[in-house]
């Protein structure tokens, strides 16, 4: 059968993710957005727990803004937003109410497509947030993590589709986040969940390039029935990015695949992007060399950049090969969990206590607790029995879906903590910390009244104005400097 093929864009999530940790303001992005809708993609990416956090903590933004901007710049193109199964936009565990209520507030904003991805590949756990979309009249992606080990077969994610299109999905993506798929597995993967699934569900290839194999990957599955490529436009690709948009386009089309991607506009967006990385100096995406040491560890390119950052300022960045290594052994123990969030920063913090301290597992975090007693849903293969009952401590793994023992919480909450001017301030009251959304909110009102200039320098001088305790600046670059005393 003959498939059109579409392109997901990751510019506006993923790939700034990936590469510039999530800090691509609004207005990095807005002045191109119009063309990103006329270029033909079949879904832009636009947010998820990484975005809204981004906006919080460092942007002052206000992530409903920036969703209400992009929709009236793309109102044409389908729009994505990422939902953790259990965790919504966070990190803490939310009861079943909170997925309505939250998808039911995307779709104000023009967003019409939920991606639900879980640790664990626990379908149970997605089954709320899939309904929740369906109900609300959204296109359903269920994800599908891909991992390496003695129980991530392929035989193991037929499984998992199937599991997915019983609940009703619209589509299935294959979520390689760790860069760890190869052309070889892709020759027996993709067609065996292209089977399972059928043909009227849409399959998604989403890869990274941390590997080096990210373009081979993307490129090796095109002609054995994807539905869907998710790319990154090429100065926010490669790296520990997405594969490149514009390399996966051009040989669509030296290939004859029907794609309606317009290469011209593509190559416009990329240097508005090529831009933005110059004058904001952030990096531009470039091939890595292929690390085979990633298929042991399986730490994420980003995670791994973080790791090493957090070691090195608390002076154990000579530790790092044992932490690796660590991380290899505790997988297997603890029944193979992938190295995904939250999963892997949690392993990545328990690994680094077990280098550290004089015995494994003296210190063991909550979090690793609740992933062996169930807390985090069904693992895919039993934890050691030594290990269980160190962690465990005694008590009992539960069997029930994590979900399904937690009371309904969203007008308790509502009660609790409100009144709220809207379902938008009540889902940010839920996923951030009361002080941090009145710093947030004290930083907009400041932002707002301090427009940035058109250069770096501009915006310097128009920020030193709002500082009347600034008493000194001193400025250099190359040959030339320039000091003030006030």
């Amino acid at each position: 059968m003959s498939r059109k093929l579409r392109i997901w864009e990751t510019a506006l999530r993923d790939a700034h993710q990936s590469l510039w940790a999530t800090r691509m303001t609004s207005d990095m992005m807005e002045p191109i957005i119009p063309t990103m809708d006329a270029a033909g993609y079949g879904i832009l990416g636009v947010a998820g727990s990484a975005v809204f956090e981004s906006c919080i903590y460092y942007l002052a933004e206000d992530p409903w803004e920036r969703l209400r901007m992009i929709q009236k710049s793309a109102p044409n193109t389908m729009k994505n937003v990422y939902i953790r199964s259990l965790n919504v936009l966070g990190w803490d565990l939310f009861a079943d109410d909170v997925f309505p209520l939250t998808i039911d507030t995307l779709t104000r904003y023009g967003i019409n497509c939920i991606n639900t991805f879980d640790a664990l590949n626990d379908t149970a756990n997605m089954a709320v947030s899939i309904k929740a979309t369906k109900t609300a009249g959204l296109h359903a992606v269920g994800s599908i993590v891909f991992s390496e080990s003695p129980v991530h077969t392929d035989e193991h994610f037929v499984e998992k589709a199937k599991e997915l299109v019983a609940l009703g999905v619209d589509a299935v993506q294959i979520k390689d986040s760790g860069a760890l798929l190869t052309p070889d597995r892709v020759r027996t993967l993709v067609p065996a969940i292209r089977t399972a699934i059928g043909e009227d569900i849409d399959l998604h290839m989403h890869t990274h390039c941390t590997s080096g194999l990210g373009p081979l990957v993307a490129l090796e599955s095109m002609p054995l029935g994807v539905d869907v490529i998710h790319t990154a436009i090429s100065p926010i690709a490669h790296a520990t990015s997405n594969p490149p948009t514009e390399l996966i386009v051009q040989e669509a089309l030296n290939q004859g695949v029907d794609i309606d991607v317009d290469i011209n506009k593509v190559n416009e967006i990329a240097e508005h992007f090529r831009q933005q990385a110059i004058k904001n100096d952030m990096p531009i995406g470039a091939p890595v060399a292929y690390d085979p040491g990633l298929f042991r560890h399986q730490v994420p390119g980003g995670m791994r950049s973080n790791l090493e950052k957090q070691m090195q300022e608390i002076g154990l960045h000579d530790k790092l090969p044992a932490v690796l290594e660590e991380i290899v052994q505790m997988r297997e123990e603890l029944g193979w969990p992938i190295m995904v969030s939250p999963m892997a920063q949690f392993i990545g913090v328990q690994a680094l206590l077990n280098v550290v301290e004089a015995e494994r597992y003296t210190t063991i975090q909550t979090e690793i607790k609740n992933y062996v007693l169930g807390w985090y849903g069904q693992l895919a293969a039993p934890v050691d029995p030594n290990i269980m009952d160190k962690i465990a401590d005694g008590e009992e793994p539960i069997t029930d879906r994590p979900g399904a023992l937690l009371e309904p919480m969203v007008e308790s909450f509502r009660a609790q903590h409100g009144p709220f001017e809207s379902d938008e301030e009540l889902i940010l009251a839920m996923h951030f910390k009361p002080k941090l959304l009145d710093e947030w909110r004290e930083a907009r009102k400041v932002r707002a009244g301090r427009p940035t200039a058109k250069t770096p320098v501009a915006t310097l001088i128009k920020e030193l104005a709002h500082r009347p305790d600034v008493s000194y600046v001193f400025v250099e670059k190359g040959s030339t400097r320039v000091s003030h005393v006030a």
